[in-house]
């Protein structure tokens, strides 16, 4: 390494120790000095949320499909045979498809919850 560059270094490093330290008042914390970084990481987080999301959303829409055929073919058989017996099937079919919005709505909010959680530690 030569000369130069370590006293780059250093002069990056007491700079950044001198932010900290003056941000640091009684039990209060202030770590903006640290917001590019937390940033960063807050935006990763928020990335793995929207995959999740998304992955909730693909979730139900393939339930959607499935449960949708399924009770269509029980409808064209209940008025083929006017047989009670697919009555229950469709129910089970629609309460299936309220579970999967459910289900996005869980992962959703929980996310959420999550990315304030860590927006609040960033932040303190």
């Amino acid at each position: 390494m030569t000369e130069k560059h370590v006293t780059d270094k250093h002069v990056h490093i007491a700079g950044a120790n001198k932010e900290i330290a003056a941000n640091l008042q009684g039990d209060k914390k202030n770590f903006t000095p640290l917001t590019q970084g937390a940033g960063q990481a807050v935006q990763s987080i928020a990335q793995s949320i929207a995959i999740a999301v998304q992955d909730s959303v693909d979730t139900m829409r393939s339930m959607a499909t499935v449960q949708s055929a399924t009770i269509g073919v029980a409808t064209q058989k209940y008025i083929e045979t006017r047989d009670h017996d697919y009555i229950p099937i469709t129910e089970h079919c629609k309460g299936n498809l309220n579970n999967s919005v459910e289900y996005w709505e869980r992962v959703g909010l929980t996310g959420a919850s999550i990315l304030k959680s860590y927006k609040e530690i960033f932040q303190k």
